[in-house]
């Protein structure tokens, strides 16, 4: 398995890989279908960029009406208030841009954008390189809101490999487990973050800071359905 890579995506992948931790391809996957589509991330990676300008020109009062993004959208988000300069954003920056596009659209109820820019968004992290904790738990609740169960799951087994404990795993698991409406894994999920919880805050890791709004709320949540005596 040393310096394997998927046959789609061309991800490096790890000892013992099953499937890749990018794109779920399964990893007897034609090497024929990778080589057709080696060139794919390079072409998706300027229709993200393209996409990005649009929607900030548009939302600047610069681009037509009717463009996407021309509608009024919250601040910090693409197609919101205020300005942006694309030169001075990271690969990774404008990754994590789409991402808070596709969870707001989601979570708003807006398949068609959820559609149309997951993918975009999962390529763009494709492109970033070695993934961490944090840009592996974007892609994984991505993958989740896009149906995508297999690579959703992929991202979770990832992280368990890198940290067994890691909370962005039961946030993972959740999802597919909701979407499915499967409440005996929900409830396997909640237990297993509660067990893991205070242990893994006192951490202090970095990515838990940035989601610890979210991570709290997911605890309530947990305890909630689990009941009073749930810790």
């Amino acid at each position: 398995m040393a310096g394997a890579t998927c046959a789609v995506c061309a991800a490096p992948l790890t000892a013992g890989a099953k499937f890749c931790h990018v794109c779920g391809t399964p990893l007897g996957a034609s090497r024929r279908a990778g080589a057709r589509n080696q060139t794919i991330p390079w072409i998706i990676a300027g229709v993200v960029v393209a996409l990005l300008v649009v929607v900030l020109v548009a939302r600047s009062g610069g681009g037509p009406a009717g463009a996407p993004g021309a509608a009024a959208a919250p601040a910090g988000m693409p197609g919101g208030a205020g300005t942006t300069d694309l030169s001075t954003m990271t690969p990774r920056e404008q990754a994590d841009r789409l991402f808070d596009r596709v969870m707001r659209a989601s979570e708003a109820g807006n398949a068609g954008e959820v559609t149309f820019f997951g993918p975009m968004a999962v390529q763009a992290y494709s492109m970033v390189g070695p993934l961490d904790a944090d840009a592996r738990f974007h892609v994984g609740l991505i993958e989740a809101v896009l149906g995508n169960d297999t690579a959703a799951t992929a991202q979770a087994d990832t992280l368990v490999r890198e940290a067994p404990r890691h909370l962005f795993v039961s946030l993972i698991r959740w999802e597919v487990a909701n979407r499915r409406g499967d409440t005996a894994a929900l409830r396997r999920v909640y237990r297993e973050f509660l067990n893991n919880y205070d242990a893994e805050i006192a951490t202090a890791k970095s990515e838990y800071q940035m989601h610890r709004t979210r991570l709290d709320a997911f605890r309530d949540e947990a305890r909630g359905a689990l009941g009073a005596g749930a810790r």
